[in-house]
């Protein structure tokens, strides 16, 4: 067989790479986690009811995400440490965001607000991460789960 014959029987392929809003908002989850300084993304009533069922940490929690074609579009809930340089980690979330959104997947990433909803100290808020865990365990336990 030639070359002109293979370009003959070769029907073109017609092929489309999207992605779900979720992917998105994971690989933000991921990528904002990795940010020192970030102790927390918070999400709205739902998502703290949704918490007490979770065995797990939801990566996507406080993340909101619009994909298009070509481009997404991102909001987050953040809980910021007490005492680090707002705009300095807003800066590192932005640059790290924008990294693995756009390696890993090809998109533009074109907007990205992120909304501080608490200052806590370090030790503040792993307390209140203890004590909202053992709460969810003594219910789990309470309803024989």
């Amino acid at each position: 067989m030639d070359a002109t014959q293979d370009a003959v029987t070769k029907t073109p392929m017609v092929s489309t790479l999207s992605f779900a809003d979720g992917v998105i908002t994971k690989i933000a989850g991921v990528a904002i986690r990795e940010v020192d300084g970030v102790l927390a993304m918070t999400g709205g009533f739902l998502d703290d009811i949704a918490d007490k069922f979770r065995n797990q940490v939801d990566l996507t929690k406080g993340i909101s995400a619009e994909v298009g074609e070509k481009q997404v579009a991102i909001d987050v809930d953040i809980v910021l440490e007490y005492g680090r340089d707002a705009q300095q980690i807003f800066q590192k979330i932005c640059d790290r965001v924008r990294d693995r959104i756009e390696g890993m997947t090809g998109l533009t990433v074109v907007e990205l607000n992120v909304h501080v909803s608490d200052v806590l100290t370090r030790e503040a808020w792993r307390k209140q991460a203890t004590d909202n865990e053992l709460a969810r365990q003594k219910k789990l336990a309470a309803q024989g789960v």
